[in-house]
């Protein structure tokens, strides 16, 4: 009988280590890439405070645009809307918890515009001759391309 329990007590325990493994994603699990917003542009998530806009330079590398914690976005045929945070360490939330920056992406000529306070946004965004965007998208609400990777 103990020669049974000392077999099943480690089949046991590298069961449950195995399943652990499966369930509690580990580093890069939960990393994605939106499908594209325009053109080759994307966002990728690369850990919960590295969300950035991105060019796609080929199946599976990109240059930064802007990095670091993009809140949400919103684009159309030219410009690609983004809002920004400085999240604190530690804050795994999809909500704002401070004031958001706005950026605005000129796709044609790769001109990134900004950090705008929302009043600064709209206003150059008038002037420029852009809309205004009304509805944002959690970048989290994103269609992606893929799970586990940009």
């Amino acid at each position: 009988m103990l020669k049974k329990a000392a077999c099943v007590i480690p089949a046991f325990l590298l069961c449950a280590c195995l399943l652990c493994g499966c369930i509690v994603p580990s580093p890069g699990l939960q990393d994605w890439a939106s499908e594209p917003l325009l053109g080759n542009y994307e966002i990728w998530r690369l850990s919960v405070h590295d969300i950035q806009l991105v060019k796609r330079t080929d199946k599976s590398s990109a240059a930064t645009v802007i990095g670091a914690e993009i809140y949400a976005v919103a684009w159309d045929e030219d410009v690609i809307y983004l809002q920004h945070e400085e999240m604190p360490s530690g804050n795994e939330s999809k909500e704002p918890h401070g004031e958001l920056d706005y950026y605005i992406f000129v796709v044609a000529d790769e001109e990134l515009l900004g950090p705008f306070t929302l009043a600064e946004f709209e206003q150059t965004c008038t002037s420029r001759g852009y809309p205004v965007p009304t509805e944002w998208t959690n970048v989290h609400d994103l269609p992606r391309q893929n799970e586990g990777g940009g």
